[in-house]
């Protein structure tokens, strides 16, 4: 039996997701502004998600929300999230059914900076950020508007187009070393939403971050090293109070999802440096 997705602000991760779940046998619907540059084989819809008006989304057997603000600020986050949840739900009702699985795709900075302590999906959300405090309150809408909401929250995204730290240390922009990361390849991301689609029993929580915990200069001193260039320069001080960030225990997702593609961030930039390099 073909299994229908509607993927909702189907953006890069939702595009993926889609095309993974396509070879898989699913039939995928991307909604977006401006669907023209899907790829042929999600059907689009063009929607614009904040405002609906009487716009009736297709009958479908899941929704994954992966939506991405138009702006930095507060408001635009607020506009983007909370507002295409309700749009979404307005959208959904209007035939009568509801979706078996919806999974909402938010972030782990609604747990908050910290300072090196370990968190899990356990420790109670404390965002530190105005835009984090929205991601957060777009939990609990979604919560209210969907009963039974999947909730994943990746780390820092990283892959295809999201090559950011790479960009950063070819140019020899100084970093603060001793911070604390974490990261998904995208790829991988997309695995965890995958398995969650497909899981007859899926956690109702889950932090999709690979398995290795780094501070930052240990990862720029890896990509230095593919790139062959120098080691950006450290720009944390000794006196320097501020907090080292937070780890991600990934226990629940490994043991979930089982083994990642990008398992640390040495492989995952290797594979992206390889692609860039041979395109």
């Amino acid at each position: 039996m073909t299994h229908h997705v509607l993927l909702a602000g189907c953006g890069d991760v939702g595009t993926a997701l889609g095309q993974r779940l396509v070879e898989r046998g699913w039939h995928a619907t991307g909604v977006r502004r401006r669907p023209d540059q899907l790829p042929a084989e999600i059907s689009p819809v063009a929607l614009d998600l904040t405002n609906p008006g009487t716009a009736a989304l297709p009958p479908t057997d899941a929704v994954v929300i992966t939506l991405t603000a138009d702006g930095r600020d507060v408001a635009a986050y607020e506009r983007t999230y909370l507002g295409a949840l309700r749009g979404l739900h307005r959208a959904l009702s209007s035939d009568g059914s509801a979706p078996q699985r919806m999974v909402l795709v938010s972030s782990t900075g609604v747990l908050g900076g910290g300072d090196g302590e370990i968190v899990t999906e356990a420790t109670p959300p404390s965002p530190a950020r105005d835009t984090a405090r929205v991601l957060l309150a777009a939990e609990e809408l979604a919560a209210e508007l969907f009963p039974g909401v999947i909730i994943v929250r990746p780390a820092g995204i990283y892959g295809p187009g999201r090559a950011s730290l790479i960009d950063r240390v070819r140019r020899g922009e100084a970093l603060t070393h001793n911070r604390m990361t974490n990261r998904i390849h995208r790829d991988d991301l997309v695995t965890v939403l995958q398995t969650v689609l497909e899981s007859p029993e899926p956690p109702a929580l889950v932090h999709a971050v690979d398995t290795e915990p780094a501070v930052l200069g240990d990862v720029a001193t890896h990509i230095a090293g593919l790139l062959g260039v120098p080691v950006p320069a450290d720009s944390s001080s000794s006196a320097d109070n501020a907090p080292r960030g937070k780890v991600l225990d990934s226990s629940l997702m490994q043991e979930f999802v089982g083994a990642l593609r990008y398992p640390t961030y040495r492989e995952g930039y290797a594979a992206l440096l390889s692609t860039e390099e041979s395109s």
